[in-house]
């Protein structure tokens, strides 16, 4: 099997595995955004764009270096470039997702350096990730305000503590 499509395999398997269930992504969608999210129709098209420019940066540096060590790297940050949005539909927290923001922030561009020399277009392509990750979670945070207010439930979104019975 040629070392491209065992790439894409572990690409596509990661993303599908640490993507939110339906069930757990029911809760994310009632929550309020910022009104500019709604206007924008290129929103929808950025996870799937990082995804695609992060597989070429992982084939492009494959080529430059034929290590699997390497692309194990990158499969651990592809990991935690994903976790955030399964984390918070999980945990019904907004603000979950914001050390593994933080943390695959720092390690892309930590990757990005590294593979730069051996590879400058496998460098590149990590600009996306690097430029939508603190967009992300600036957003989170702003959901997080508009959120504050009592939810559907009558608690907020980050309310962790078990529903009140109104029986006597």
């Amino acid at each position: 099997m040629p070392p491209w499509l065992l790439i894409l395999i572990a690409v596509l398997v990661i993303t599908l595995v640490v993507n939110p269930t339906e069930r757990d992504f029911v809760w994310y969608r009632s929550l309020r955004r910022p009104e500019w999210i709604g206007r924008q129709p290129w929103v929808a098209l950025v996870w799937p764009l990082i995804t695609v420019c992060f597989y070429g940066s992982a084939v492009a540096f494959w080529q430059s270096t034929v290590s699997w060590g390497w692309m194990g790297a990158y499969a651990v940050l592809l990991v935690l470039l994903r976790s955030p949005h399964w984390l918070i539909c999980r945990l019904h927290r907004l603000t979950a997702g914001l050390p593994f923001w933080l943390l695959s922030w720092t390690l892309t561009l930590v990757l990005a350096l590294i593979v730069r020399p051996a590879s400058p277009l496998a460098s590149g392509l990590l600009l996306p990730a690097l430029l939508w990750t603190p967009v992300e979670a600036s957003i989170a945070l702003r959901m997080v305000g508009l959120n504050r207010k009592e939810h559907r439930s009558g608690r907020g979104p980050d309310d962790r503590r078990p529903a009140r019975s109104r029986r006597l």
